[in-house]
């Protein structure tokens, strides 16, 4: 590649367009991430995990903030949606509505949170590497001191929710919940029996 035909590329801005709908779609991720910390901690079995649920829900809530800064400083409304942002709004509800058995609860919900997490990394790496091509000054300004509030908490947001879910994945496995109740059933049945005796 010739250094003019590199350096008109350099040059080149995001389509306003494109950056709307892209920071629409992070819109919708981080609210169904704000939703899915809502119910992974109203759903919470193992109690040491709810601190930093807890703390990862209140980063959220401000990525939230940050993608609705975005959006308006581009000229964007944040109660549209983009077809990027449907999609995500869907996953996320797919995701909320699923239904799984009581003592499966926590690995189903820190199982959600590691895709949700996995995709919301991944935008705020995406909106990093575009940034520089950003040609709206107040957008530029605006996306570059989101993104170094944001992309570390991101990474430790996925890696935490990963390392948990291959913990409670370990502890399934030493320790089946469902043959436990279904001996403890056993035991009751015993107990009821011989008190009938």
């Amino acid at each position: 590649m010739s250094r003019s035909s590199a350096g008109g590329r350099r040059g080149a801005a995001v389509s306003p367009e494109w950056i709307r709908n892209f920071l629409s779609e992070m819109l919708a991720v981080e609210k169904g991430g704000v939703k899915l910390y809502e119910k992974a901690l109203s759903e919470l079995e193992h109690s040491e995990l709810e601190d930093k649920l807890s703390e990862f829900l209140r980063q959220t809530h401000r990525h939230v903030e940050l993608c609705t800064s975005m959006l308006e400083a581009v000229g964007g409304d944040p109660d549209y949606q983009s077809p990027g942002a449907q999609a995500a709004e869907h996953k996320a509800e797919g995701l909320i509505s699923t239904q799984v058995p009581a003592e499966m609860q926590d690995l189903n919900n820190i199982e959600n949170l590691v895709l949700a997490e996995t995709k919301d990394h991944w935008n705020w790496e995406m909106l990093a590497s575009i940034a520089p091509k950003i040609g709206d000054p107040e957008l530029k300004r605006a996306a570059t001191k989101a993104i170094s509030e944001v992309r570390r908490q991101e990474k430790t947001h996925v890696d935490w929710n990963e390392k948990t879910l291959s913990k409670l994945a370990m502890e399934s496995a030493m320790n089946p919940a469902s043959e436990e109740s279904e001996s403890q059933a056993g035991d009751r049945d015993d107990e009821m029996y011989s008190k009938e005796d």
